[in-house]
């Protein structure tokens, strides 16, 4: 894997201690980007302990569910809040792993273009999946309000509101927004991105 993360010198400063408590350095920030960075971070963090918070809720509810079934008992919602909680991991987490790089970011391409080709195609990427979540946060905000002005629940032993799950599904989309425009900003005000990634 190569560990080479941007466009020029600058960004290898920048790159994190890989602690996943610590926000990533970007010294060259400007203030204003720094501040909207500062948020990004927190709120990622914060859902990302969140996250793990639900794993450990899920392992405990497996091991209850399990118990039970020696004694021909059960829960009933084991499977049902299980997969709501997978769900909302995935996407709570999806923005923190984004911006300390544990995600597999494939660079073929991009290892054989110069410095300027790289920071276009940088841009088009980041500008296109940008798009995309708009896209994405404008329909699942829409759906989101239809399950909450219509109290519609969910057909399973514990009537669940179905906005609260498609909820987690919003929230990390605007995370992933949001860690995207930090991005795109800290381009087209630094010069560099200032992220790493696990690359192949």
């Amino acid at each position: 894997m190569s560990t080479n993360t941007g466009f020029d010198s600058s960004e290898a400063d920048a790159i994190s201690d890989g602690s996943p408590f610590k926000f990533p350095s970007h010294p060259d920030d400007p203030v204003w980007l720094a501040i909207l960075s500062r948020i990004s971070s927190s709120l990622n963090l914060f859902c990302a302990v969140i996250s793990a918070i639900f794993v450990s809720l899920m392992t405990l509810l497996i091991i209850i569910e399990i118990g039970l079934r020696f004694f021909s008992l059960s829960t009933f919602m084991a499977d049902t809040l299980v997969g709501y909680g997978v769900a909302a991991t995935t996407f709570l987490s999806a923005a923190w792993a984004l911006e300390h790089g544990a995600m597999i970011r494939v660079t073929a391409i991009t290892n054989i273009m110069h410095s300027f080709a790289q920071r276009v195609a940088e841009l088009f990427c980041l500008v296109a999946t940008e798009t995309i979540f708009l896209f994405l946060i404008s329909y699942q905000w829409h759906t989101v309000y239809k399950y909450w002005s219509r109290g519609t629940v969910g057909q399973h032993y514990i009537k669940i509101p179905l906005w609260i799950p498609e909820s987690f599904f919003l929230i990390g989309l605007v995370l992933l927004a949001l860690q995207i425009c930090v991005r795109l900003l800290r381009i087209l005000a630094v010069g560099h991105k200032s992220e790493g990634s696990l690359k192949i």
